[in-house]
């Protein structure tokens, strides 16, 4: 808001009336040549605010009167001194307007108007940043964020586009290249797969032992280790879908009851001292059976096999060392683990058993007369997808009359990606 101001200048004229007085006397004898007054002097004129009063004109000195009849005549007064004028007072000067503020680009209101606002630089927009280089699923680059335009100014250039992210390993559908598993009868599929070493045979028992042999019965000989007892790999084949010969990595996560095994001549996953009451690594990639144990192998065979990595894998893998290889109990797997395969390819399991008899979920208890079902290990199952629906523990199995508490695991596919 604007203020404006007015001075008014005024101008007083004061004049000063200066009389003049006529004495007329009268004497005995008949009045004649009276002296004349003298003239009033002009009052000087002041112009301007206060100009100076003119000085009064001095009165005219009165004649003297004349004596006898005819008297003398009396001397003229001496003529009154004209006033001086007074001097012409000094205009008062106009007085200053009161100045307004000044017009101000964006001043603030109040007080005098501030100096106009400079028009702000145009915010210079901000580069657009590089894509990020695609990982398993080719992140995308974050876009430069835009320059704020300065205030008033012009409108900030757009940043420049980033460069695209180069291609990297895709995450694709599980369901594109392995079947969903949707019960525990195992079938052509691998992700929710429950794989059960199921009581089998009629092989005599002692201890925590069960019968795994041929349903036929017997245990059969064989010329070398690798062909003596059962070979139990009548599981489905599990097929890989998918585009034929481009390779594929599966992701798995294995949780389950196992009896300890040692494996050689591969790479195991862990080489850490075996958890007695948690969750065990098992996994061993590539080699073979170690020293001719009469424990259970579980085998995961690829075909055909991807060009520099093994065929084999093992599941139920447990470093040699303190007799971890044999040990009288069955313990806890957990894990995660990855291996490749081929579009087209085929996927076998196998479980190897040369005295055709195994042990049962009995807990970590060593050389059990007979098996505590109490201290039988039950697993965690959160989190596995798909989940089961009715899954109680222990894993109990019926062969005859008699149940057995088997070995088992679950091999959840949590993802699979292509080079």
């Amino acid at each position: 808001m604007k203020r404006s101001s007015g001075l008014w200048l005024a101008v007083a004229s004061v004049g000063c009336l200066l009389f003049a007085a006529n004495c007329n006397q009268e004497g005995p004898g008949s009045t004649t040549g009276a002296g004349t007054g003298g003239t009033t002097g002009t009052a000087g004129t002041g112009t301007g605010a206060a100009g100076t009063t003119g000085s009064a004109g001095t009165s005219g000195t009165a004649g003297t009167t004349g004596t006898g009849a005819t008297g003398v005549a009396g001397t003229t007064g001496s003529a009154g001194t004209t006033g001086t004028a007074g001097t012409t007072g000094t205009a008062g000067t106009t007085g200053t307007g009161a100045k307004g503020g000044t017009t101000g680009g964006g001043g603030t209101t109040g007080g005098t108007s501030g100096s106009a606002g400079t028009t702000g630089a145009a915010g210079r927009g901000g580069a657009t940043g590089s894509a990020g280089t695609t990982a398993s699923a080719g992140t995308t680059g974050s876009a430069g964020t835009t320059g704020s335009a300065g205030r008033g100014g012009t409108t900030g250039s757009a940043g420049t586009t980033g460069t695209a992210g180069t291609g990297g390993s895709g995450t694709i559908n599980v369901a594109d290249i392995v079947n969903v598993c949707n019960s525990l009868t195992p079938s052509d599929c691998f992700d929710g797969y429950y794989w059960e070493v199921t009581p089998s045979g009629n092989t005599a028992l002692s201890g925590t032992n069960y019968p795994y042999g041929p349903s036929a019965g017997g245990c059969p000989s064989g010329t070398t280790w690798a062909t003596t007892g059962y070979i139990n790999n009548s599981f489905p084949t599990i097929h890989v879908k998918g585009t034929t010969g481009q390779q594929y990595t599966l992701h798995i996560h294995v949780r389950g009851v196992i009896g300890t095994r040692c494996y050689t001549g591969g790479t195991p996953a862990s080489t850490a001292t075996p958890n007695a009451s948690g969750p065990n690594n098992g996994w061993y990639a590539g080699g073979t059976q170690y020293n001719d144990s009469i424990w259970n192998t579980m085998e995961i065979h690829v075909a055909p096999a991807v060009t520099g990595a093994p065929n084999v894998y093992y599941t139920n893998s447990f470093p040699n060392i303190s007799n971890w290889c044999q040990k009288e109990a069955t313990y806890e797997a957990g894990y995660d683990a990855s291996f490749p395969v081929l579009g087209g390819g085929t996927i076998n399991l196998v479980v190897h058993d040369s005295n055709c008899r195994t042990l049962g979920n009995c807990g970590s208890t060593e050389n059990q007369s007979t098996c505590d079902t109490t201290m039988s290990r039950k697993i965690d199952m959160t989190g596995v997808m798909p989940a089961p629906t009715t899954f109680a523990q222990p894993r109990a199995a019926t062969l005859g009359t008699t149940t057995y508490y088997p070995q088992w695991i679950w091999i959840d596919v949590t993802s699979v990606t292509s080079p």
